[in-house]
């Protein structure tokens, strides 16, 4: 089964490489039917399986070969790499861009998999076919996570929808609240300013005690940052008192920050900024998830009333 080609959205694509196959055997000719169709190839791999897929086109003069540059684990860094690649090479004539990358970072599985549901989101109205070719790993693991995150598969019998294809808010949902609550808080926080009202003392003691911690002064500015911007949120649009609370270890740090309002339940804000103009405001969260490794929402004990947003970073 073929996705239609007159449909104007990004089509995402997964297939799982084992270790030993030679991958041009189906991706080739997957990609010869779009240069067929005049529609360009842009190949973003490590540079071995690079070269041997421009090969495996006889060197098409629409196949562009560029430097697979890592992707930052953050999933908003991640996403925006893509979409600034995407933004780049796509013709903007009508045709469709067809990409390929991979196989990239799998050790992050919770940000790996973050990612690719994302894309689905992010890229959303843009006319791409996006092939990712992930590395079998954990055989299993790695099969699900592509039947997960991608609604198309490449298969012996050409694209399939993925059986087990999830919706990127659901997906990403059960991923973020996998580690709440967080283990560090059933200690004896770092810091902890109870019904908070003045933000200077807030960034005052966040500066005094991350001075003292494992991160870099540039880490911990950018952390002060987000939990300002996640305080300053539940100031504005929760319900008073606000608690923040610091866990700092050598290894992590966590800030929960808790109001009395209804806690917001849409995981997919704040992954793309939402607009252009930063003197408007109304872009927080987007700030706040550039700046940490993992921003979630979720009822405050548990309960309805209340919400905690929990900022961590890896030290």
């Amino acid at each position: 089964m073929q996705p239609s080609q007159d449909q104007q959205e990004y089509r995402h694509v997964g297939y799982v490489m084992d270790d030993h196959e030679d991958v041009t055997t189906l991706v080739g000719p997957f990609l010869q039917g779009a240069l067929a169709a005049g529609e360009p190839v842009v190949i973003a791999c490590p540079d071995q399986l690079a070269a041997a897929l421009a090969a495996a086109l006889s060197s098409d003069r629409h196949v562009h070969v560029v430097p697979a540059e890592p992707r930052d684990h953050r999933p908003p860094y991640a996403l925006a790499e893509l979409a600034e690649l995407v933004d780049r090479d796509l013709p903007g004539d009508g045709r469709r861009l067809h990409l390929v990358t991979g196989p990239g970072r799998q050790d992050d599985v919770s940000s790996w998999l973050q990612t690719e549901a994302l894309l689905n989101h992010v890229l959303a109205a843009r006319p791409v076919d996006h092939l990712c070719l992930m590395s079998a790993g954990t055989a299993a693991d790695t099969a699900a996570a592509a039947r997960a995150t991608h609604p198309w598969l490449l298969t012996a019998e050409g694209l399939v929808p993925s059986p087990g294809y999830r919706a990127p808010a659901d997906l990403v949902r059960e991923v973020q609240q996998a580690g709440v609550p967080d283990p560090l808080e059933a200690t004896e926080p770092t810091l902890a300013l109870v019904d908070l009202e003045d933000m200077r003392v807030l960034r005052r003691a966040l500066n005094r005690v991350l001075a003292e911690s494992a991160l870099s002064p540039d880490a911990a500015q950018d952390f002060v940052l987000a939990i300002d911007e996640v305080t300053a949120n539940a100031a504005e649009h929760g319900i008073p008192p606000v608690d923040v609370r610091l866990w700092c270890t050598p290894e992590r740090l966590l800030c929960a920050i808790t109001d009395h309002g209804t806690c917001f339940d849409d995981p997919l804000v704040g992954y793309g900024p939402a607009h252009g103009d930063m003197a408007v405001g109304g872009m927080g969260l987007w700030l706040a998830r550039r700046s940490v490794d993992s921003l979630t929402a979720s009822p405050a004990d548990g309960s309805g009333d209340g919400c905690t947003v929990r900022l961590v970073v890896n030290a």
